[in-house]
């Protein structure tokens, strides 16, 4: 009886082990499969003749509340908030950059292809510059931002709060479209969003609508994914006439290369680019607002076309 009993605990436990073979099997074709479908849909994305150049600065943040915590090493979660909303004192520093240079607006006049000179990948830089701080009495908080040692100060990074600079998108320098872009993280809080500090000169206020959480579907696949944070903008530029549909995003699970990343950038703009026309340009700026020691954002751009697509430009 005592070896029965054995046998049949071996015999379910392969059981148990197949069945656990099986469903890691069907996870693996799954995601395969959605892949594949990822990949045949990027590669049927028509591609744009114009092209991109931009300079954009990442801001990192802190708030006097942030910086008491760190101080008794607590680890505090890294919402921010306008001036009326939490009266902390908010430090900013720029600690990186991503460049795109005007090469990138120029084709080879031989072959229709990019300049040889603008680069595949984008150029990301990190300053060194890092917060130093010291508490006196009374709680005060003693700060400076510097790459080098301050002397009887503590140091610490910042969370992602802010982008900006400028994008230029065209075929040549003179005759591009430019833009400058403002972005901050205190904007993508859907449960308790930003009040205008003067709703008649705050731009964001009148160029952006609120940010909402949007469930992408195009295509479908990307549909089990969790819905993303974004905002739309209409960006104006101040010497061609022309605009910008920019989408402000929380990056996630798409950003980390940069075909998938350009494949959700389309999917919000189907979601939140109303009633596109043919030339229209549009385009989107992800990043992981908020997250600690973090600059790393997601630039892509594109054209709409007559046959009423998203052509990327590269």
């Amino acid at each position: 009886m005592e070896n029965r009993r054995k046998v049949l605990t071996l015999s379910e436990q392969v059981r148990v082990m197949q069945r656990l073979a099986f469903a890691i099997l069907g996870v693996a074709v799954v995601v395969a499969g959605a892949i594949g479908w990822l990949g045949l849909s990027y590669r049927a994305m028509p591609v744009s003749n114009l092209g991109a150049a931009y300079i954009i600065g990442a801001r990192v943040a802190l708030t006097a509340d942030h910086v008491h915590a760190i101080a008794i090493d607590q680890t505090p979660t890294f919402e921010f908030r306008r001036k009326e909303q939490d009266s902390s004192n908010k430090y900013v520093w720029q600690r990186g950059k991503i460049e795109r240079p005007v090469a990138c607006l120029y084709h080879e006049t031989d072959a229709g292809r990019r300049s040889r000179y603008c680069p595949e990948q984008d150029r990301i830089s990190l300053s060194g510059d890092q917060l130093y701080f010291s508490v006196e009495p009374g709680d005060a908080l003693r700060i400076g931002v510097s790459d080098k040692p301050l002397e009887n100060r503590k140091v610490t990074n910042g969370a992602l709060y802010e982008a900006e600079g400028e994008i230029g998108i065209g075929k040549s320098v003179d005759g591009a479209a430019w833009f400058k872009i403002t972005l901050d993280a205190e904007w993508l809080n859907v449960l308790d969003p930003p009040v205008p500090a003067d709703a008649a000169t705050d731009s964001d206020w009148h160029s952006c609508k609120p940010a909402t959480r949007q469930s992408l579907r195009d295509p479908i696949v990307l549909g089990i994914l969790p819905p993303v944070t974004a905002r739309p903008c209409q960006i104006e530029s101040e010497k061609s006439g022309r605009s910008l549909f920019l989408v402000h995003f929380q990056s996630g699970p798409l950003q980390w290369t940069n075909w998938t990343n350009r494949l959700g950038c389309r999917a919000l703009l189907y979601r939140l680019m109303p009633s596109p026309s043919p030339g229209d340009l549009a385009g989107c700026i992800g990043g992981p607002w908020g997250g600690f020691d973090r600059t790393d954002l997601a630039v892509s751009f594109f054209e709409f076309t007559p046959s009423g697509e998203f052509a990327v430009i590269r």
